[in-house]
């Protein structure tokens, strides 16, 4: 069963630096690079949320620094394997 996270309103939001591998996030994929990138943490912990509403998210890409504006409708729920691109994966917190 998954829970249900609504949305309304306009955020300026701010994508996560780091991923924990193996954590699940909700993010965006760059309208311009087409990379996925997480704005946040699953609360459930499961990948089982299921994002909603009317709200709009104005964020830049940490791939490209593209600024794009989405929708609630727009938000994955995705599990990282891997660190931000770029960026190296601590071993001490996997």
């Amino acid at each position: 069963m998954s829970a249900e996270l609504e949305f309304r309103g306009l955020f300026k939001a701010t994508a996560l630096g780091m991923l924990q591998p193996g954590n699940w996030y909700l993010g965006f994929r760059c309208l311009a690079c087409h990379e996925t990138f997480a704005v946040l943490d699953d609360i459930t912990g499961t990948g089982e949320v299921e994002p909603m509403g009317s709200g709009i998210f104005d964020v830049d890409c940490p791939a490209c620094g593209a600024p794009n504006r989405y929708v609630a409708g727009d938000m994955l729920v995705f599990q990282s394997a891997t660190a931000q691109a770029g960026q190296e994966i601590d071993p001490s917190r996997t």
